[in-house]
């Protein structure tokens, strides 16, 4: 019974993405980076580590070299029933910080398509993301790196409402990952 309310409730939470959400004539590329398979072992720990309380959860994953370093960072949008609310879910800015991961970004009220922008702001490229639900207006809203990391609310200041789209990383519906209560073989 116990998994049956958890499918029911991924579908549900599936279902309330941004998928939803009009495109407001925004133009896109898309990403080709396939998420390497050690970045999402990695990723998987750090969101076990991070989220242990809320699992399980699903989560789609993208990665980017955001700062130019030659190292690609993790782009991942986190899909639980805690997590998320009528405004979205979590996406989260990931960079290498030995062998972990370290949280550059952990914006709240987030939609897909999550993109990339030509643009930088203190090194960093600026990203990208739909916003809506919640009573807010739809739309899409840019966030850029302040110096030490990317705002939290991508529908407050210092977020700024935008029509560039970018290089969409991860698709306004993305093929999500679980991540069981439980460890699976391998994990």
């Amino acid at each position: 019974m116990l998994r049956l309310v958890t499918l029911v409730t991924a579908l549900a939470l599936t279902a309330c993405s941004a998928r939803s959400l009009p495109n407001h004539g925004a133009t896109a590329e898309t990403s080709d980076q396939p998420a390497p398979a050690a970045a999402d072992q990695d990723v998987r720990q750090f969101l076990r580590q991070e989220y242990r309380d809320w699992l399980p959860l699903q989560y789609a994953l993208a990665e980017y070299d955001l700062d130019g370093d030659s190292r690609s960072e993790a782009i991942v949008h986190v899909v639980s029933r805690d997590l998320c609310g009528s405004g979205g879910c979590v996406t989260l800015v990931l960079t290498r910080d030995g062998p972990g991961w370290r949280k550059v970004a952990r914006v709240t009220v987030s939609r897909t398509p999550v993109a990339v922008l030509h643009t930088a702001t203190n090194g960093w490229h600026d990203i990208s993301m739909r916003i809506g639900g919640g009573g807010l207006a739809s739309g899409t809203a840019v966030l850029r790196f302040d110096g030490e990391a990317y705002p939290s609310n991508p529908t407050l200041p210092p977020a700024e409402t935008t029509d560039a789209l970018g290089t969409v990383l991860l698709a306004e519906e993305p093929a999500l990952m679980e991540l069981p209560l439980t460890k699976a073989s391998g994990e």
